[in-house]
């Protein structure tokens, strides 16, 4: 026996010891799955962001190879004894073995020879009223147990592994019966449970696999946790009015249950995962249940229909995951539907969702690959973290009027989408909401976003149309990563900066537009674009990042593809930007001629074009003159922190000493406050 059985042994011994002959008075025990969530068996894999597609299948496949996880079965020879061996007598026939306790006889075992057993109502007239712990453990010849109506309870493991036990006659007055009283009873098929019983325990009946039917009394307004669990020939179950609640795993993993006939009225909670593993094919919740907890049915693969009740208020964590439900409807009452309900139903086409529903949490419809459309009531102001995940199916999406979040990954791989408009109400997307979405086409952006997260579009690659809200001030990194079908863009005046990554991978974009108001471009923004060759920088472009544009990443290898001409004004990031990076450069502005004398030199700056191959001293940024702006290029390059191209190279070596350094940072400012007169200069 486990240890944790011992306070119920005790308990039952003590007050078993003061019931008189009359019953008058009357055994009471709490039922020990007390708390919604008991035994959770599955979560749905949490997901994490961007998850690649083989990963993700690889994940699925794990999920639904997995099998019922096990149950401890007790193990005899831990119970305390209660009295000591002294205490133990034998019955004149050599048949029993039996203890007195308050004047009552208790059973302790039985010749082991017996195939047989039919219990005695007196033992030396006195009264025979309890089955003692552990009393026919693994009594291999038991066959048939017949007991008299003066037995009042039966003790913890009393006829556990009796393997070969096929038919038990319960007492007309059985009050009780302790934990896996009967567990791994492998062949009884059948057992009556009396008027009188109104307390069981756990894992009563569990592992008897030959067990076929059941009615439960009314008078047992409990049934305990794993108290059928594992009985795999199981078929129906009868409930009768008085029935109240169903425990933690009462019916786990009884794979071939069908039939179940809740009573009308007196069920009140579905404890966590009850029916888990069920082979139920549809049910019908009774109204009077006001809580179905954590995993109730999961795993019931063949379920394809369910009744909920029309007084619930709230479906708790994986009640129906891995279902096959195929059509379901919400009733009015519920107002709060749990992570995980539906996740992994993928026969799901239809929901209704009540009007007044407030919650719908984290990965409700994970990976309900069947599911086409949804209605999101106007009640509910945020959808979770993955949502609709993997929704494959998924062509419709009816947003409600009160929506102001989206969380992270809410639609990922919903591929069945082709046109998304987020309404005006929402303020705020997270990150990888609409990723991976390969149908997807247009998207139109409500004007009341002001904040819209990392990868929201990743591998959206048909992606063709979007147009922005207009409080959106940041395109993100990574928000349209590897959308390998967007040809154009137009950026508005609202946003300001756009993220690393922001464009990356788009094989196809030959056109953006950047507005005046753009400020900021973020690193390698747009490595990868080879259709992209030509692009107009703002005057107010501050700051152009790293290998932002005319760069490949390839194997974390970064190559310049040669493409490219940046259009731009003078003296900007544009410009700089081109130089560094030794890209053509077309000015918007046109050159003012000027001239600066030295004593015996004068360098006129014109907008005559410089053959290549030109060495051109000391114009480094290669925009046709020699000022102060070379100097900066050129001791950022000495710093190590721009590289030059090779045109840029030959005009900073100021020396001609075939090196690039602070020699020629020196010289080049020593020619533009005329210090020296000509470049190259060679010292003598």
């Amino acid at each position: 026996m486990k240890s944790n059985w011992k306070k119920t042994v005790a308990g039952i011994v003590a007050i078993a010891t003061l019931i008189p002959a009359c019953f008058s008075s009357v055994y009471a025990a709490s039922p020990s799955d007390t708390t919604d969530g008991t035994s959770i068996v599955m979560d749905a894999p949490t997901y994490e962001e961007p998850m690649p597609e083989d990963e993700v299948a690889a994940q699925i496949a794990s999920d639904l190879e997995s099998t019922a996880p096990s149950i401890d079965l007790p193990v005899a020879g831990t119970e305390e004894t209660v009295v000591g061996e002294e205490d133990i007598y034998t019955s004149d026939d050599g048949l029993f073995q039996y203890k007195l306790v308050g004047e009552k006889v208790h059973i302790v075992s039985c010749a082991d020879e017996l195939e047989d057993v039919v219990i005695p109502e007196t033992i030396d007239d006195v009264e025979v009223n309890y089955i003692e712990a552990e009393a026919f453990y693994g009594k291999q010849n038991l066959k048939s147990v017949v007991m008299p109506d003066t037995i009042v309870g039966i003790g913890a493991s009393a006829f556990c592994a009796c393997t070969n036990l096929t038919d038990v006659t319960l007492s007309k007055n059985l009050l009780s019966i302790n934990s896996s009283a009967f567990c791994m009873c492998t062949s009884l098929k059948n057992i009556e449970l009396p008027d009188s019983l109104f307390f069981i325990g756990d894992e009563v009946f569990s592992f008897c696999n030959a067990l076929e039917s059941v009615t439960i009394p009314g008078s047992l307004t409990t049934i305990g946790a794993t108290m059928f669990s594992n009985c795999s020939n199981l078929t129906t179950v009868i409930m009768e009015e008085g029935v109240q609640s169903i425990g933690a795993n009462a019916f786990f993993n009884c794979t071939a249950l069908k039939n179940i006939q809740f009573p009308e009225s007196s069920l009140v909670r579905i404890f966590g995962n009850a029916f888990a593993y069920c082979g139920l094919d549809s049910i019908d919740i009774p109204d009077s249940v006001t809580s179905i907890a954590t995993g109730a049915f999961i795993h019931c693969q063949n379920l394809k229909s369910v009744k909920l009740p029309s007084n619930l208020t709230t479906i708790r964590k994986d009640a129906f995951s891995y279902c096959g439900l195929e059509e379901v409807v919400i009733p009015e009452s519920v107002t709060a539907i749990k992570s995980g309900v539906f996740s992994y139903c993928t026969k799901l086409k239809s929901i209704q969702l009540p009007s007044k529903l407030e919650e719908l949490g984290d990965i409700v419809f994970y990976g309900c690959s069947s599911l086409e459309s949804i209605t999101i009531p106007d009640s509910v102001k945020e959808l979770c973290n993955s949502t609709f995940y993997r929704c494959t199916s998924l062509n419709q999406v009816n947003f409600g009027n009160g929506l102001t979040k989206l969380g992270d990954a809410v639609f990922y791989g919903c591929d069945g989408l082709t046109d998304i408009t987020i309404p005006d109400t929402v303020t705020y997307i997270g990150e990888s909401t609409f990723s991976d979405c390969s149908g997807l086409e247009s998207v139109t952006l409500g004007n009341g976003l002001t904040r819209v997260g990392k990868w929201t579009f990743y591998n959206n690659a048909n992606l063709k149309n979007v147009t922005f809200g207009s409080n959106m001030t940041k395109i993100d990194n990574y928000m349209f990563y590897r959308c390998s079908g967007l040809e154009s863009i137009t950026i508005p005046d609202n946003i300001q900066s756009v993220g690393q990554y922001a464009f990356a991978g788009c094989t196809a974009l030959n056109q953006v537009t950047f507005p005046e108001t753009m400020s900021s471009i973020g690193k390698t923004s747009f490595v990868n674009c080879d259709s992209l060759k030509n692009v107009t920088i703002p005057k107010n472009v501050s700051l152009i990042d790293a290998n932002a544009f005319g760069y490949n990443l390839n194997n974390d290898t970064l190559t310049k593809n040669d493409v490219i001409t940046i259009t731009g004004y003078r003296n900007t990031a544009a410009q700089d930007y081109a130089t560094m990076n030794d890209i053509p450069f077309i000015a918007l502005d046109p050159e003012e001629s000027s001239t600066t004398t030295t004593t015996d030199v004068t360098v006129t700056t014109t907008t005559e074009t410089i053959e290549p191959g030109t060495v051109y001293c000391g114009d480094v940024n290669l925009d046709g003159k020699i000022d102060l702006t070379d100097s900066v290029v050129l001791n950022k390059a000495t710093a190590g922190t721009v590289d030059l191209g090779e045109s840029a190279r030959a005009n900073a070596d100021c020396n001609t000493d075939g090196e690039i350094n602070g020699n020629d940072a020196i010289l080049l400012l020593k020619f533009l406050v005329h210090s020296i007169d000509t470049l190259p200069y060679i010292e003598e």
